[in-house]
């Protein structure tokens, strides 16, 4: 029976481990800082285009319900006020896409346009995501109305313990769609900052990558996760 080759096993962990740890050339944090920096803007550009189509959705709501309600001059001017609002918001939204900051010929690397990409966030980008939470609750709102109309035909009057209720449902709606999205943006952001940080300190390795795809999934499954509770919690809401 052979003995075993101790020294063998050792060099061939060690470069395995070398291998797991591998710094990135040059050339590598490029290539990869240019994936994020694509990334990062289609994640803004993605958000605030869903963040317009789900407000155009909520303005066309908005119109079924001064049609439905036309003879309840309340429900008419708050409907009309809130629409205006919604239209305001569409087109601040829309400004924000076309300050995302693109690349300049100027710039000597691709770490000069993320570096713009984080001010963006930080001093223009964060403002639109409170913006955004507000679908969370003018969708609620309008659903309340719709279902009021089907149900009893028009507004009832309401009581304290309705205000009280739907007051809070709207709120709470706000509040956790605002958590949610700034809680998901930092995320991006941290973990961009914290590879620049390791570039600057040259201490960037293929673990370093790998270990930020690994937290984005699980990251990815608690927000899925969320949602999906949030919209049973609407759904006992409403019912």
């Amino acid at each position: 029976m052979k003995s075993i080759d101790l020294e063998a096993i050792k060099t061939t962990w060690k470069g395995e481990k070398g291998f797991e740890v591998r710094r990135l050339s040059e050339t590598d944090i490029e290539n990869y800082l240019g994936k994020r920096s694509r990334d990062i803007s289609q994640l803004f550009r993605k958000g605030l285009i869903i963040d317009l189509f789900l407000k155009s959705l909520i303005g066309l709501s908005l119109a079924g319900i001064l049609i439905l309600f036309h003879t309840n001059l309340k429900v008419v001017l708050m409907s009309s006020a809130i629409l205006l609002g919604t239209i305001w918001t569409i087109r601040y939204q829309w400004k924000m896409i076309g300050k995302i900051p693109k690349a300049e010929a100027s710039d000597p690397v691709i770490r000069t346009t993320l570096m713009n990409k984080l001010d963006y966030y930080h001093q223009r980008f964060i403002k639109s995501l409170y913006v955004g939470a507000l679908s969370n609750a003018l969708i609620i709102l309008s659903g309340m109305l719709y279902y009021f109309y089907f149900k009893y035909g028009g507004m009832r009057p309401f009581t304290w313990d309705d205000y009280l209720v739907f007051g809070s449902t709207i709120i709470l709606g706000y509040a956790l769609g605002a958590y949610v999205q700034i809680a998901h943006y930092n995320f991006q952001i941290i973990q961009l900052e914290s590879c620049l940080q390791e570039i600057d300190e040259e201490a960037i390795t293929t673990r370093t990558i790998r270990d930020q795809r690994n937290k984005k999934r699980r990251l990815t499954l608690i927000f899925a996760l969320a949602l999906i509770c949030g919209l049973l919690l609407l759904a006992y809401f409403i019912s």
